[in-house]
């Protein structure tokens, strides 16, 4: 005879079944959920700054090149670089050479934090050019090229691509007065701007909340200031004063990295391998295989390795943006990371790369602009 209770499906068992599909259905629910949350986009306008070195870094050890097929538009140092840019994040670009030296903890950049301090603040889209750099960017518009690095999340020099849009922060633009009768749209036909830029950048909730003697910031105007009676508000005489202080000779003197004639200077020349003329970024000094080569100032180490032309190469970082490159070098005896004082041996010279002798291919650099090596380096 059959038990029947045996293969029947007791309340029980349904029961637990029911309670099983619920926390089934509801472990589903929260990996979808937490999914969701992963895949969302960042928000370029709060991105931490933890790595922003080191993106730094990548973006000047890609941007060097030993040659040219044009000259630098800023030559024999005369380069325009605001050192004291007043922003919300640590600018500090003083090189660690004592590793036991704590650290500062890096700011975050956030739009809305500085408008509160300065409501000038906006976003502008640019579409990079050919030859442009993430420091010729910010020149153009008169802000700090590590804003746009945090900005746009910038972690590799493919982002800075020809063709590729970014936002760029800065305070680009001019104040205007409300004159009676002026309406918010006549404004923004005035000085070629969209309404809606004005509006947004004003707080304003719609084109007819402006009254008589407000005074609104207009962005990213394209009006030619000497034909229209305003005033401008971007920072032209700290400009001029950056202008009147880079004709002036930097206090910086440099090392020679090592003993030996000069076969080949900065400037224009003709390639020694055949590829026509083109702007030398450095300088050749002759020497032996094996030489010993040395630090030409304090500095760490960004790049220890091998790079297209340059052979084996070390690329030194510097107080406030200098960088020194020393190319062609048989063994490099530093590696990434490391802090190197004036004078020691990072290297060994050899005939790596593109060469034709046994020398040194040594630059001075602000950043990825090739600066004349001879203006800094003293007496031998």
């Amino acid at each position: 005879m059959y038990d029947f209770k045996r293969y029947s499906f007791p309340e029980e068992r349904k029961k637990n079944s029911f309670i099983y599909g619920f926390f089934s259905l509801l472990f589903i629910i929260v990996i979808v959920i937490f999914t969701l949350i992963a895949d969302k986009p960042k928000d370029n306008t709060k991105i931490a700054s933890s790595n922003l070195s080191s993106v730094e870094n990548k973006l000047i050890v890609d941007g060097i090149k030993m040659e040219n097929d044009t000259p630098p538009v800023e030559l024999e140092g005369e380069v325009i670089f605001d050192e004291n840019f007043d922003d919300d994040i640590d600018l500090s670009n003083k090189i660690v050479v004592d590793p036991q030296k704590s650290k500062k903890k890096e700011k975050s950049y956030n739009i809305d934090e500085l408008k509160k301090k300065d409501k000038r603040w906006h976003h502008t889209k640019y579409q990079i050019q050919k030859n442009d750099n993430i420091w010729k960017i910010a020149q153009k518009f008169d802000t700090n090229y590590k804003l746009i690095i945090l900005a746009n999340n910038i972690n590799n020099p493919d982002i800075l691509k020809p063709g590729k849009m970014i936002i760029v922060p800065n305070r680009k633009g001019v104040f205007h007065k409300v004159k009676k009768g002026e309406s918010l749209i006549a404004i923004a036909r005035l000085y070629k701007v969209p309404l809606h830029n004005i509006m947004v950048n004003n707080s304003l909730k719609n084109s007819n909340c402006v009254i008589n003697g407000q005074t609104i910031f207009i962005p990213d105007t394209h009006v030619d200031l000497n034909d229209i009676n305003i005033k401008h508000t971007t920072y032209i005489a700290k400009r001029e004063k950056s202008k009147e202080n880079s004709q002036i000779k930097l206090n910086i003197s440099l090392l020679w990295p090592v003993n030996g004639k000069i076969t080949s200077s900065f400037g224009t020349r003709k390639n020694p391998l055949g590829k026509g003329r083109q702007f030398h970024c450095g300088l050749d000094i002759s020497c032996d295989v094996g030489t010993p080569v040395r630090a030409a100032l304090n500095g760490a180490v960004i790049y220890s390795g091998w790079k297209d032309g340059y052979g084996n190469v070390v690329v030194l970082k510097h107080d406030n943006g200098y960088i020194s490159v020393y190319g062609h070098n048989s063994n490099n005896l530093v590696k990434e990371g490391d802090s190197v004082q004036k004078g020691q041996v990072i290297a060994k010279s050899g005939m790596t790369g593109s060469v034709t002798g046994a020398h040194v291919h040594f630059e001075f650099r602000k950043y990825i602009t090739p600066l004349n090596p001879l203006r800094y380096l003293k007496e031998k």
